[in-house]
């Protein structure tokens, strides 16, 4: 029998009968391979969205392929109730990646925030403590515990009230952050970079000024590295490249992470420090789908592909090279760009005209990049993108920005 031809217009139209309409979409992709995503009509688009910071290894790599065949032919879930290699296997490297400590996995950065909720939480509930202190403009999901804790209004019309025992404070102000801890406060949560609020990255002198106040004040510091973790910015961390070169020992008690883990398959975790991640006993929190045998040996396959590869090392060079090359642009006298910044794979352009509108414009020339609020166009670009694919970038943003 004969398939009627994939359209964009007969994909439209089942969106627009079937589907909840909570996205502003705009182009209908059928197929990807590496840094390239093609629509329905064939037109070839260069990705430097990489699904908002998720396919590290951008399309259809042959690493995780290889992992989602194998796998599925072995086991595919058996539920949290049971034992299976490699969830262990999996908590075990992301320990040796970050420091001492436990982790509990999930399915999306927005599960792993709750995560962080509930630790301050329990953390806190001997001494009666349940506030979390977090940032303006961050943005921490779409849950009501993690919408509560973001902090960007636009995102919680129609849905108040809120859920209680969240603040608010101005990002990189250690100030604000001292004065608004009281005798509830359980815990601090920040992104290492606002990813949705800007690109805007925390100054060292904020990392290492929290550490110390959370220390003192014998409260969790939390962060938020669904975004920018995952060595999106050159490290595995961000806050390991804001704090490169300073000698500083800084560790979190508590890191979310997602996105790019999976490389496109949905898994998250959440990285909990000694003696804190024995804090979630049995009974007090779960997941039904969380580090499941095919997430956990995908995301083990990124995890070695980015190794093997030097992947790290990959996006800050072509980071440095992108960064350099727009202030360059900008210096000459852009039309449209006013500023650049972030780390590696994570770099924010300002910009004049409406970000969502010149991200269309962008689109119509072949390179995908994505809004953030009005003014800033983020560049997400997979972790493996080549010098060809970023030069081929600048070359349009140049000719548009």
């Amino acid at each position: 029998m004969h398939k009627p031809a994939i359209t964009s217009e007969s994909v439209r139209m089942n969106y627009e009968r079937y589907v909840v309409p909570s996205y502003a979409r705009t182009i209908v992709f059928t197929r990807g391979k590496g840094s390239y995503v093609w629509d329905a009509e064939g037109k070839k688009y260069l990705d430097f969205g990489a699904g908002i910071a998720v396919n590290a290894l951008g399309h259809a790599h042959p690493a995780m392929t290889k992992a989602l065949e194998e796998q599925s032919k072995t086991l595919i879930h058996v539920s949290n109730l049971y034992y299976h290699p490699l969830h262990a296997k999996l908590a075990q490297r992301l320990v040796e990646l970050t420091g001492p400590g436990k982790i509990f996995f999930c399915n999306s950065g927005a599960e792993a925030n709750e995560a962080l909720i509930k630790l301050a939480r329990k953390f806190g509930s001997k001494d009666g403590k349940f506030e979390v202190i977090t940032a303006t403009q961050s943005f921490h999901g779409r849950t009501f515990g993690s919408m509560s804790a973001t902090g960007q209004d636009k995102i919680k019309k129609d849905f108040e009230p809120m859920l209680e025992g969240f603040q608010h404070i101005p990002y990189n102000d250690l100030s604000a952050a001292e004065k608004a801890i009281g005798p509830k406060t359980a815990a601090i949560l920040i992104e290492g970079i606002q990813g949705e609020g800007g690109v805007t990255p925390a100054t060292p002198e904020y990392l290492l000024g929290l550490r110390k106040l959370c220390t003192e004040k014998k409260i969790l510091l939390l962060m938020d590295a669904v975004q920018c973790g995952m060595f999106r910015t050159g490290m595995f961390m961000s806050y390991q490249r804001v704090l490169e070169g300073k000698n500083a020992d800084f560790l979190p008690d508590g890191i979310s992470m997602a996105k790019s883990l999976g490389g496109g398959f949905p898994i998250a975790a959440v990285w909990m420090r000694e003696p804190y991640g024995d804090l979630l006993g049995p009974g007090t929190h779960g997941t039904t789908f969380g580090g499941t045998p095919l997430a956990c040996a995908v995301a083990l396959a990124v995890l070695d592909t980015i190794e093997k590869e030097k992947l790290a090392d990959n996006i800050r060079r072509q980071g440095d090279r992108l960064q350099a090359e727009l202030k360059k642009h900008i210096q000459g006298g852009a039309e449209n760009i006013t500023g650049v910044r972030g780390y590696g794979g994570m770099i924010g352009m300002v910009v004049r005209e409406s970000a969502p509108a010149l991200s269309k414009e962008i689109a119509a020339k072949g390179l995908l990049v994505v809004p953030a609020g009005d003014g800033i166009l983020r560049l997400l670009p997979p972790l493996n993108v080549s010098d060809e694919e970023v030069e081929k970038a600048l070359d349009i943003l140049k000719s548009h920005l």
